[in-house]
């Protein structure tokens, strides 16, 4: 646990925007089942404050993007989404009083879709802010050849005319 970063506004700033989205994603399926069964409001905003508040406690013992640690890709969304899927458990719990008054179905039901709602913005977070496409000429591939390439740059790094001419050159 590291109590330090209890100070550091660049971790207040993380954890409590992490939180936010943890606090959506439990509440979404809320909404939505509201619509099909009577999901009482108040049932709905105690999930999502439970939620956020699991999201700032498990924040307390490292976030990421905070420590500099640079996950790869998979690792981080396997752990975002098994912390969200559990915060979603444990707000759907928190209101009952003995677990057999919990209704299961719902509250895993609920933890799924906040778990897939947060590996969907995980996956939109992490799509190129502005991606550019380089057409190619078909008719520089060669007869017999048809070339339909499309290379997306922005914040992968790629500079899409040297791609353009790199693959031009291979198809020659």
């Amino acid at each position: 646990m590291h109590l330090s970063n209890l100070a550091n506004a660049s971790w207040w700033k993380d954890a409590a925007l992490r939180g936010l989205y943890t606090a959506v994603a439990i509440a979404i399926p809320y909404v939505g089942g509201s619509l099909v069964a009577d999901v009482p409001w108040l049932a709905m905003l105690s999930a999502a404050a439970v939620g956020f508040i699991a999201s700032l406690a498990t924040s307390l013992f490292g976030l990421p993007e905070v420590e500099g640690v640079n996950l790869p890709w998979w690792l981080a969304a396997v752990e975002r989404v098994v912390k969200t899927f559990f915060q979603a458990l444990a707000a759907g719990i928190a209101p009952a009083t003995f677990l057999t008054d919990v209704d299961w179905s719902t509250v895993l039901q609920a933890s799924l879709i906040a778990a897939g709602l947060s590996l969907l913005r995980l996956i939109l977070a992490t799509l190129p802010a502005d991606p550019t496409r380089a057409p190619i000429d078909a008719g520089e591939a060669g007869s017999g050849r048809v070339a339909t390439i499309t290379v997306i740059a922005g914040n992968s790094g790629v500079d899409a005319a040297a791609a353009a001419t790199e693959i031009r050159r291979a198809l020659g």
